[in-house]
């Protein structure tokens, strides 16, 4: 069964580096962000839980949501 995406907030970091969320609709977040621009600090991905996601992500990802999946976010988010 394939994931359906259903929130996506992009972010940047200092304007360099790379902060974004990715909320699927079995509950599960993709983080893929850049620690720094040095070899080995960009492009990294990291899967999370809900209970790791602090309240101001879970805000920008309520707030990227499109208004037909407003409600399911709010709900998988427990906001």
């Amino acid at each position: 069964m394939n994931k359906k995406t259903i929130s996506v907030s992009h972010k940047m970091k200092g304007g360099v580096l790379d902060d974004d969320y990715t909320l699927y609709d079995d509950g599960t977040i993709l983080h893929e962000y850049d620690k720094n621009t040095y070899p080995g600090g960009q492009n990294l991905r990291d899967s999370l839980t809900v209970a790791e996601l602090s309240d101001e992500v879970k805000q920008r990802l309520l707030e990227a949501a499109s208004d037909e999946n407003k409600e399911l976010v709010r709900k998988t988010l427990n906001c």
